[in-house]
């Protein structure tokens, strides 16, 4: 394990609390537990991006920077998650349109 990894495992992990506070927050209520299982996906997806293209390019990073900035990419990995998680139930339970709504 390098400390990439390291790095970027602590950085999701600590990105999870206040993002899915907010992901519960701007959720519907018949979507909640979709959007928090959806931002723990989109953390996890935008830590492994994170981490696999760090590996690839091999920048020059400091620890902080890279800390940093992965937890800040996770936060918004949390929120995308949530958001697509809510327009997919939202999609799911929308009814057919009928003339008495006009």
């Amino acid at each position: 394990m390098d400390s990439n990894l390291i790095l970027v495992i602590i950085a999701a992990i600590l990105s999870l609390p206040g993002g899915l506070f907010m992901a519960e927050l701007m959720s519907q209520a018949r979507a909640r537990w979709a959007a928090l299982i959806g931002g723990i996906i989109g953390a996890a997806v935008v830590a492994a991006g994170i981490y696999f293209f760090v590996s690839i390019t091999h920048p020059s990073l400091d620890g902080l920077s890279y800390f940093l900035g992965s937890f800040f990419a996770c936060s918004m990995g949390v929120f995308a998650g949530a958001l697509l998680a809510n327009f997919l139930v939202g999609l799911g339970s929308r009814g057919p349109v009928t003339p008495a709504e006009y």
